[in-house]
């Protein structure tokens, strides 16, 4: 897989409203800076997930990068990218992934990738994939508090931002091409922990997951009947944890 830093270079940022914003900005050509490869920033004063939630991130307790795939334009599945990153982030944080997002660890989430797709100046829809990843928080808000986790409170160990996000990239350059989910499949499946999981559809409905689907979709069922979900769509689920 091509790494992000062929396209563009390494940024840094003290503070930013969020990584994902910052490099839209630089893709339309807004902030007369060229486009990075990646960014990673201490802090993020407007963070966010999938579906625009929030991403609670105090000042230098989390790793938060985007990663720009220029050598990716109008890609016809995006989601296996950002899938791809949950591969590389798993193999460095020794963490297990939920579908299609989720980085976990004893069935708290330490973190989790949002992709996007993004026009450039001149038109192309670029793949950009951010990641969150809790390194040092020892407490969460009471909504977080059951659900979420962090590197030092799994494993007792303070990693710098900066170390983990380096291994991070590189670990993207040892991954097969996401040309398609057959290609993927046998390293994400080294680290997947969806199958039987509890999933909320939009719908309102829930489902249990019997696994991914050729196209790297969920494949659940609700009350028996088997439902597709793709990452891509507005429609995808929500987890239930």
């Amino acid at each position: 897989m091509k790494s992000p830093l062929l396209e563009g270079p390494w940024v840094e940022l003290e503070s930013v409203d969020s990584t994902q914003s910052y490099v839209a900005r630089c893709l339309r050509g807004e902030s007369g800076l060229p486009v990075p490869g990646m960014v990673l920033a201490r802090e993020q004063t407007a963070g966010r997930g999938r579906f625009d939630r929030a991403w609670w991130s105090p000042p230098g307790s989390s790793l938060s990068m985007s990663l720009v795939f220029g050598g990716y334009p109008d890609a016809p599945r995006p989601w296996l990218l950002g899938m791809a990153v949950a591969v590389a982030a798993a193999r460095v944080v020794h963490c297990r992934l939920k579908w299609p997002n989720d980085l976990i660890v004893n069935g708290r989430k330490i973190g989790g990738i949002l992709t996007e797709m993004m026009r450039d100046a001149q038109g192309r829809a670029i793949p950009v994939v951010g990641v969150g990843i809790n390194l040092t928080q020892t407490e969460f808000p009471p909504d977080l508090a059951s659900t979420a986790t962090s590197l030092l409170m799994e494993y007792g160990v303070a990693q710098r931002a900066g170390d983990l996000a380096r291994r991070i990239v590189d670990a993207i350059s040892d991954l097969p091409e996401p040309d398609d989910w057959p290609s993927l499949a046998p390293v994400w499946n080294q680290f997947d922990e969806t199958k039987g999981r509890r999933y909320r559809l939009s719908s309102g409905e829930s489902g249990t997951a019997i696994g991914i689907g050729p196209q790297g979709e969920l494949l659940c069922e609700v009350e028996g009947v088997p439902r597709i979900v793709y990452a891509a769509d507005d429609a995808t689920t929500n987890v239930a944890v």
